[in-house]
């Protein structure tokens, strides 16, 4: 019996080392992580620069304030949006990591770039591509060549070939000090992040714009705690213990398999608090593309004759194949190539009783005086409105 407890005693000692080695591994790792992605100072002060939205205005385009935030209305003619950020002039070389706060959905197609300028080099004007992340349009400066000095004017740039509405909550720039550092990479690990109707392994897609993913951090801690056991192993001419190896493997995935399941959690939550006692137009209008759903509900429920052929005639692919896909199972036609490769239909390729949605589209425009389609070449059609809301929607039956 007393062999038998001195064993387990043992064996638990066995696993109590393995457990200390990956919190030790894990943490050399965490902080060679930190090493690798900040600068020379402990601590910076302040940690963050930040600008709320409110604070924002629209140097290009049109915009308002919408109580915290900065809501782009359009960009203008050329499709070109900018919004201003009003900081204080800052060091660049201690504020590496910038991020733009995207509260509404970015709209696909959209390109964003932030621009800034230099005390140092007035008169011009530097510019570096931003990447959407949950979010957050972010870049990391920290090895441009002109993201240093004492830098002021910063500026969002937004360019899109339709029509685009944006909400900014603020942007911030982040000091590269060891303390902020840590913080963010811990931070972005357990952030809660915005769930917008995505599944979660969507969400966990935007990691690898992390300062450190946590599958980096952790995947270095068991290659740290694996070559502890070879280097110990080959000092003391023992062969490795598989199961050692093995116990190391494990710790890492249920460390990471303990943040999916509270990613998941997380999106149960705010499934149900989107969703949960709603009817199915009511979830619809909650997801994230309500917008789109209301414009094509505004089809379903027109006063027009059923069965007929609808004609989608948008700008944008996106939101032709969007609009379909809420009118199925009705007979809906739309081009579904690319925009730049989408052609326009001429007036002999619509069929009487055909019904054309005018979505933002300028190459046909409905003309309600003559009641008539009309091309840009002065070839019309006639037609009969069936709905009309400003020169950005209509829609038409052919007759």
């Amino acid at each position: 019996m007393k062999l038998d407890a001195a064993h387990t005693n043992e064996q638990r000692d066995q696993w109590g080392r393995i457990a200390a080695l990956f919190v030790a591994a894990f943490a050399v790792s965490l902080a060679l992580a930190v090493a690798l992605h900040a600068g020379p100072r402990l601590r910076g002060a302040p940690a963050s620069i930040d600008v709320p939205g409110s604070a924002m205005r629209a140097v290009k385009g049109r915009g308002h304030v919408d109580k915290s935030a900065f809501v782009l209305d359009a960009p203008d003619t050329d499709g070109m949006g900018v919004i201003s950020a009003a900081t204080p002039t800052f060091d660049g070389d201690e504020y590496t990591r910038v991020a733009w706060r995207i509260e509404s959905l970015l709209p696909a197609g959209v390109e964003l770039d932030m621009i800034w300028r230099k005390r140092e080099r007035p008169g011009r004007t530097f510019t570096a591509p931003l990447t959407a992340s949950d979010g957050d349009a972010i870049a990391d400066l920290g090895g441009h060549a002109d993201w240093s000095g004492s830098i002021h004017g910063v500026a969002l740039v937004l360019r899109s070939q339709t029509p685009t509405s944006i909400a900014i909550g603020g942007f911030a720039a982040r000091s590269n000090a060891w303390g902020a550092t840590l913080a963010d990479i811990v931070g972005q690990w357990f952030s809660p992040g915005r769930y917008r109707g995505r599944a979660a392994i969507s969400q966990m897609s935007h990691e690898s714009e992390h300062v450190a993913p946590m599958l980096t951090v952790v995947a270095g801690g068991v290659g740290l705690g694996v070559a502890f056991l070879m280097l110990r192993a080959r000092r003391r001419k023992e062969t490795v213990a598989p199961w050692a190896v093995a116990a190391l493997f494990l710790a890492g995935w249920l460390v990471l398999d303990l943040r999916w399941q509270m990613i998941l959690w997380r999106q149960h939550a705010a499934a149900v608090a989107q969703f949960a006692g709603k009817s199915p137009d009511e979830q619809y209008l909650a997801d994230a593309d309500g917008k789109v759903f209301e414009i094509a509900r505004k089809v379903r429920d027109a006063p027009r004759a059923r069965p007929a052929r609808i004609l989608l005639l948008t700008p944008s692919t996106g939101l032709r194949t969007r609009i379909a896909w809420f009118l199925y199972p009705e007979n809906v036609y739309y081009d579904s190539r690319m925009d730049s490769r989408a052609t326009v239909p001429a007036p002999e390729q619509l069929r009487t009783g055909d019904q054309v949605l005018l979505l933002l589209y300028g190459h046909i425009t409905w003309d309600r005086e003559r009641g008539v389609l009309a091309w840009p070449d002065g070839r019309t059609r006639a037609a009969r409105e069936i709905l009309y809301d400003g020169p950005e929607f209509s829609l038409v039956e052919i007759t």
